[in-house]
């Protein structure tokens, strides 16, 4: 493998340098973060390592206790993909305010998800190249564990990375797809679904709909609240810029409610919903609304087929009501 110049001081001015780093299992791991930090310390980079436990522990005890490796805790965001994008905003922002260049490590749970939730996560991977497209230079390495995962699994991740870190190097991504996101198609609800169209005059209802449903399938009235806001934000993105009506399907399956909403406007902006909006942005904050208060948000947006939304909160175990 070739190297290239390390990632905090290539020649790409602007932007992310997204880098895909494949391995095979703990004996591979460790040795090929261990050479991407000790580059990028070299380089004088601050590194922000975000990993979930055991992986944190694990990494806390191989790399230095110097200050300029920061641990990012991704707990308090909870299992929702939609939210990491915003999370690197603000952390990469208070980094580079501080005037240093900033290499970071991502390395998400991948076992134990849904089908939607791994669908989602490969999205958010390639979302990152969108997002900080026009940000200060800085690197995030992607670890995957390639035990045990099927070639097509490690294909879809490698096409948003346009980087290859081997352990010791730096090399195009051979894998790396650049243009259109290919989505997979989302799954189709159970038979049971409850239908409402909708326009502004429905919207008391759909609230209350909503509620009862979510409160019935034993959410807190907390969790029933913030499910009701966001279902109610996404709707009335519809009535003001879907033709002024939609469609709500409602189903529960696999320990999730999910709520559906479809119309026939279209979503331009990749983006939508994944950046924290500004003080001044006047508009744009119901995507951004549901994604702070689900636990997954999926969008599928074409000018010729128009928006559908599902929004999925996690119900508590039965055992446990």
């Amino acid at each position: 493998m070739t190297p290239l110049s390390p990632p905090a001081t290539g020649s790409q001015s602007t932007g992310l340098r997204h880098v895909f780093y494949p391995y095979e299992g703990q004996d591979q791991y460790l040795p090929g973060i261990v050479s991407y930090v000790e580059m990028a310390r070299a380089d004088d980079a601050t590194v922000l390592v975000c990993a979930p436990e055991p992986r944190s522990h694990v990494l806390r005890q191989a790399l230095p206790d110097d200050g300029t490796v920061c641990f990012l805790d991704p707990t308090a965001l909870g299992r929702n993909p939609g939210l990491l994008i915003g999370a690197w905003q603000d952390w990469i922002g208070e980094r580079t305010r501080e005037g240093r260049a900033v290499c970071g490590l991502s390395e998400y749970q991948w076992t134990g998800r849904t089908s939607a939730q791994l669908s989602e996560m490969r999205y958010r991977e390639w979302l990152l190249n969108l997002a900080f497209a026009q940000a200060p230079t800085w690197s995030l390495l992607c670890p995957y564990d390639t035990a045990d995962q099927s070639p097509q699994d490690v294909l879809a991740i490698a096409r948003s990375h346009p980087l290859l870190w081997d352990g010791a190097g730096f090399a195009p991504g051979r894998d790396y797809v650049e243009g259109p996101y290919e989505f997979d198609p989302l799954s189709e609800p159970p038979e049971a679904v409850e239908e409402m169209p909708y326009t502004i005059s429905e919207l008391a209802l759909l609230r209350h709909t909503v509620a009862t449903r979510a409160a019935a399938l034993g959410l807190s009235p907390e969790r029933v609240r913030d499910f009701v806001v966001a279902v109610s934000e996404v709707a009335s993105n519809s009535i003001r810029h879907g033709g002024g009506r939609g469609v709500l399907r409602a189903w529960a399956g696999c320990g999730y409610l999910v709520c559906e909403l479809t119309d026939s406007g279209y979503i331009c902006d990749p983006l939508a919903g994944r950046l924290r909006p500004t003080g001044d942005q006047m508009g744009g904050r119901g995507l951004w609304f549901a994604h702070q208060l689900c636990d997954l948000v999926q969008i599928r947006s074409t000018r010729s087929e128009g928006t559908r939304v599902r929004l999925h909160i996690e119900l508590p175990d039965p055992k446990e009501r």
